[in-house]
């Protein structure tokens, strides 16, 4: 669904994704906007930016990745960059507790920082590494996303899991959001109560990302 084409687009989103230092932030969007994986890769300082263009429904999507550093010392430059962001990736290493104890924090930046509109996503990273080494399970995941309403998806990187399906269904519910504020705001210039405002279905969306979650019944976790 990618197209080659870097400045011919409809829409433009800003994506910033955040978490601690070390859960593959800069590795998850490498993956998505470069297509590769390296095994060592330095941390972000500051801000970096990359961007791929996806064919949705016939219409070419921008998605603008914002990769913040996860270090303390960077939070107060980072913090600028969360104002007009469409949609907010938090992530956290599946083999790192404490990184996943950290999402409430990194959440209450995004909600004294962002639109109330803005789509928050919770993503557990690093699914390649199972068994023994694997500290946060999904149901604990889960039930933090029902909780904080958020949408909750699991990556690897490394092995390109679930990082096409994370994106794409991304742009597609903000296509749709952007979709639905055109027409509602023709509407209401037009004062014509025939035109109705195109609603997107959040569970739906779950339940299509929860076809490759390995967690039961996805929409139980999630509400509008």
């Amino acid at each position: 669904m990618e197209d080659s084409s870097r400045n011919d687009f409809k829409y433009l989103f800003k994506i910033l994704v955040i978490g601690d230092v070390g859960v593959g932030k800069t590795s998850l969007i490498r993956r998505f906007t470069r297509g590769y994986f390296a095994e060592n890769i330095t941390s972000t300082v500051g801000v970096d930016l990359d961007s791929r263009i996806l064919n949705i429904h016939g219409d070419k999507v921008k998605l603008q990745c914002w990769d913040t550093a996860g270090q303390e010392k960077y939070r107060s430059i980072t913090q600028s960059y969360y104002r007009n962001a469409d949609a907010v990736i938090m992530v956290f290493d599946l083999t790192n507790r404490g990184s996943f104890a950290s999402i409430p924090q990194w959440l209450m930046d995004v909600q004294r920082y962002t639109s109330k509109n803005a789509v928050k996503v919770l993503v557990g990273n690093k699914t390649d590494l199972k068994g023994a080494k694997r500290m946060v399970n999904s149901r604990s995941a889960a039930n933090l996303a029902e909780f904080e309403d958020l949408l909750y998806i699991e990556t690897s990187a490394k092995w390109d899991d679930n990082i096409e399906t994370l994106f794409t269904e991304l742009a597609e519910q903000l296509r749709e959001n952007a979709k639905s504020k055109s027409l509602n705001r023709f509407n209401n210039s037009n004062n014509n109560d025939s035109v109705t405002k195109k609603g997107f279905s959040i569970v739906s969306y779950m339940k299509r990302l929860g076809e490759k979650l390995p967690i039961q019944n996805p929409s139980t976790f999630c509400r509008i």
